[in-house]
């Protein structure tokens, strides 16, 4: 018999962390709740794996994952366990809504437009906004690579903790002792977004253009990015930012919501610029304070290394997954959890269209060949959402939004246009 509480232990003791900043960071009071016990109790509560079905079990080590930071695939190699059996697709008695499995995309836009697709899912990645053109900071010849910790300002080991990993500079516990690495490097991205230097994508424009033709079809926009620029399209509570967004502020001491227009102005007045492209910047850095509880903790509303996740998406989730019929994964990696659950969360008779360059999720259990409800269309999500929006007929309504768009974008709006246009002449040429 397995314990969940036996897998935390095990990989608490096998972490050795370097500097008191680096802890495993004690569990907040709900996470106390949901483990089964506190850390100083005589006497804590096992669970017995044993006993549970497939989807509790992974339902709780999802749930693991994100708690304590352990990557979903070592707990499941831990137990020697996978999501899903090679056989799950090969039931006879699931009848799907969709009859077969499509094979293009016109297959695809003729399923949402049915009656039998009735609630649609998306979940969406990086993929989604490459075309936006937002710089690649954590690429090999990226800024975090390029970028000296001694420029930030902070404690010596501090720094020398952050030039080991950049990504220390946006880890929770740092923040609470020392906001500034995390501000200075996140600069020029915070007030990007602010000054809104890039635009929503053809893959943005995809989900708006969803939520207007089919309001009632589509459930949930769940993204893992935090470039904010699904707030441009107004949805409103139609998307749920699993790890925050850029857009909004908070306090990483109490929570509160801070005033966004004023946050983003102390970082462009109080915050210096490490990368020596503003000469308006200071020279030295002050962290805000928060306007409830004062302390020096305001930051974008993104989910930093070891924090918890937002409560709306624990929320959320559980009432939107019953009775999906389409999920659609637009540019994913599928690897981060536990936004990744939803992938085998949805019902078995859902059909799940993943729209990326390379096949993904094959650990999740989507099968790319001799499927009976996974469809993957390969290649970049601008390239195949413009095709799908084709075979929805929804090209005449971006027709006024081409100068809105990223410029590649916009060229490649612009050629389907009058490519389109070309074919209506030629047709009425033969008539």
């Amino acid at each position: 018999m397995s314990s969940a509480d036996d897998l935390i232990d095990n990989n608490n003791q096998e972490e050795t962390p370097s500097s008191s900043s680096s802890k495993r960071p004690r569990l907040s009071e709900e996470e106390e709740e949901e483990r089964g016990g506190d850390d100083d109790d005589d006497e804590s509560v096992s669970i017995d794996l044993d006993s549970l079905d497939r989807e509790s079990l992974m339902a709780l080590l999802t749930q693991i994952s994100a708690s304590q930071n352990i990557p979903l695939s070592v707990l499941l190699q831990s137990l020697n366990q996978q999501p899903f059996d090679d056989d799950d697709d090969d039931d006879e008695d699931i009848e799907y809504p969709f009859g077969t499995v499509p094979t293009n995309l016109q297959q695809v836009a003729e399923f949402i437009q049915s009656d039998q697709c009735q609630r649609i899912l998306v979940l969406a990645g990086a993929g989604m906004s490459v075309a936006a053109g937002i710089p690649d900071y954590r690429s090999e010849n990226g800024f975090y690579a390029t970028l000296s910790a001694h420029q930030l300002t902070a404690t010596p080991q501090q720094q020398a903790a952050i030039q080991q990993d950049k990504t220390f500079a946006l880890d929770q516990h740092l923040f609470l002792e020392n906001p500034l690495p995390c501000l200075e490097l996140k600069r020029d991205f915070i007030l990007g977004v602010h000054e809104q230097r890039w635009k929503p994508t053809l893959a943005h424009r995809f989900c708006a253009l969803l939520a207007q033709q089919h309001s009632h079809k589509l459930v949930r926009w769940y993204t893992q990015n935090i470039d904010g620029l699904e707030d441009l399209s107004t949805l409103g509570e139609k998307v749920v930012h699993v790890h925050g967004t850029m857009s909004q502020a908070d306090c990483a001491h109490c929570g509160a919501r801070q005033d966004t227009a004023a946050f983003h102005q102390h970082v462009k007045t109080h915050i210096k610029d490490v990368t020596g492209h503003d000469p308006t910047a200071p020279t030295t850095s002050q962290p805000m304070r928060c306007s409830h509880c004062h302390q020096p903790g305001v930051k974008p509303a993104i989910v930093l290394f070891r924090s918890s996740l937002p409560k709306v998406f624990f929320e959320r989730l559980p009432q939107d997954l019953p009775d999906i019929d389409l999920l659609l994964i637009l540019g994913t990696s599928l690897r981060v959890a536990p936004a990744n659950s939803i992938v085998w969360r949805v019902p078995s008779t859902c059909l799940r269209v993943v729209i990326n360059r390379e096949p993904v999720g094959q650990h999740l259990g989507i099968r790319h060949s001799n499927s009976r409800r996974d469809f993957h269309a390969a290649g970049d999500c601008e390239h195949v959402v413009l095709e799908l929006m084709e075979h929805l007929g929804w090209l005449s309504l971006l027709e006024d939004c081409v100068d809105d768009l990223p410029p590649s974008s916009a060229q490649l709006l612009r050629d389907k246009l009058n490519e389109k246009k070309q074919q209506q002449s030629q047709e009425c040429g033969k008539q």
